[in-house]
């Protein structure tokens, strides 16, 4: 309880040590996804080129024979059967020198040869040959002259259906980037390069993937959030509770400090009586002796009112007290409760008048209600300065039945009304303490209330008096 101020710093920065490290765990998670996403959306990408690709070439012309129109014609030679055959390919040496390498790497029983013309030169591949090697240099040369004809928009549409497939709603863009200024040191994954002697390079661009990526890892932050705001919640109940039992700590002080002083009080006022009454022969004077003990009995009075009331309290709390119901004529229990305490009114030279309109009946436990209306007048007169004016107003409102009791005491600052009916509550007044108290009147009186079924208000300001008033059902609901 001491330590209490460093608690909220201590609290903040707990706080920010875990949101640290939340936002850092999600930072990391967004990396992972953007690789993930990057990764994912380029191989999509060259997917989808590749079946654009394979849809203009018409794949099954490497297992049959090509027939119709063809650019690439073979001359061979093949023992006494002779036959030309010529084809014509782009002029471009890499794609004769790769020409020269697939001759190479074939093998068969015949004699044939190959001859390319490119445009007034003729190169001869002495070379065995077969017809499938024949149409795979066919398809080679179809895939040189393809890219002249793949559209930008075909692999666009072709992209977007394998992102559906894949249910990613990506922005992106497909341009068509000359090779010469690609990096070809660098690798990139998002371009795709088509074509031997004349390549054509298509890049993919992706637009703001930011919505993308934060969807994907919407489970995470909605969990950090959770898991943050659990802890704020957490750390400002701890924190209240703690407030709350320091509060209850200083009333626990204070409510002591002041109960022991009204036990003792009594208690030291009778043993003086009693030690007047045993050593100065008070006995022997009878009105001595009366005087003594009236003053004895007042004071055990007073005593047992104070236990009683501390002890019903208690027991109102815990719901252990039944009311005992029975016709309650609240005009004659205000008579008499003035009438008992009608010595400390006049010690104050208090001006005290009751007023009645109607039935004043009500069905209620008799003894509580007289200890109400005691201790709302207790009250009256204890925070009142001069001369009290107390005035009781007893009223007829058809099913219920209102209780005024006003004074022109010091009054209750309006941030306080809410709190007087609580246990150990006292309106602080700075350093002075005239009034005596324990804090348990008001509370007890709206605990006796509420079981009745009633309710309880207060009006009042500082320096123009208190007026509590009270509606009581007139039958027990």
């Amino acid at each position: 309880m001491k330590n209490i101020k460093w608690m909220p710093l201590l609290m903040v920065f707990t706080i920010l040590a875990i949101t640290g490290f939340q936002v850092y765990w999600l930072s990391k998670a967004y990396e992972r996804e953007e690789r993930t996403l990057e990764l994912r959306t380029n191989m999509l990408f060259r997917e989808a080129v590749r079946s654009v690709q394979a849809s203009k070439l018409k794949l099954d012309s490497l297992s049959n024979d090509s027939t119709g129109n063809s650019r690439m014609y073979i001359r061979t030679e093949l023992g006494e059967r002779r036959g030309n055959h010529r084809f014509r390919i782009p002029q471009r040496e890499k794609m004769i020198g790769m020409m020269d390498v697939l001759m190479q790497r074939s093998h068969d029983s015949s004699n044939s040869k190959v001859i390319i013309r490119t445009g007034d030169s003729i190169r001869v591949f002495n070379n065995k040959i077969s017809p499938r090697q024949n149409r795979i240099m066919q398809f080679l040369f179809d895939v040189d002259a393809l890219q002249d004809t793949i559209r930008v928009a075909e692999i666009e549409k072709a992209y977007t259906k394998k992102l559906a497939e894949q249910r990613l709603d990506v922005p992106f863009n497909v341009k068509r980037v000359p090779t010469l200024e690609v990096d070809t040191g660098r690798r990139r994954f998002n371009e795709v390069t088509l074509g031997f002697a004349n390549p054509v390079t298509y890049q993919l661009n992706l637009g703001n993937t930011f919505p993308v990526l934060i969807k994907r890892i919407s489970a995470a932050i909605l969990f950090s959030l959770f898991l943050i705001g659990f802890t704020i919640l957490s750390f400002m109940l701890l924190y209240r509770n703690l407030l709350r039992q320091r509060k209850l700590a200083d009333i626990k002080n204070e409510f002591i400090s002041n109960i022991t002083h009204e036990l003792k009080t009594p208690i030291a006022t009778v043993s003086v009586a009693i030690e007047a009454l045993r050593s100065f022969g008070a006995s022997m004077n009878p009105q001595k002796s009366k005087e003594y003990l009236d003053i004895s009995a007042n004071e055990l009075q007073r005593l047992s009112l104070l236990v009683d009331k501390v002890l019903k309290l208690s027991m109102f709390e815990k719901k252990e007290i039944e009311l005992r119901y029975e016709p309650v004529n609240m005009r004659q229990v205000a008579d008499e409760v003035t009438a008992s305490m009608r010595l400390q009114f006049e010690k104050r030279k208090a001006d005290v008048s009751v007023h009645s309109e109607g039935d004043t009946c009500v069905e209620g436990d008799r003894l509580h209600l007289v200890s109400v209306l005691f201790n709302l007048l207790d009250n009256a007169l204890k925070y009142s300065k001069g001369e009290p004016a107390i005035r009781v107003c007893l009223k007829d409102n058809g099913t219920q039945l209102q209780l005024v009791v006003a004074d022109n005491g010091i009054g209750i600052a309006q941030e306080y009304h809410h709190r007087i009916f609580e246990k150990f509550f006292r309106v602080p007044h700075g350093n002075v303490h005239d009034a005596k108290g324990y804090g348990l009147g008001l509370s007890y009186v709206s605990h006796v209330v509420e079981q009745h079924k009633g309710s309880i208000t207060v009006s009042s300001s500082e320096e123009e008096g208190s007026r509590f008033t009270i509606l009581l059902p007139k039958h027990k609901a």
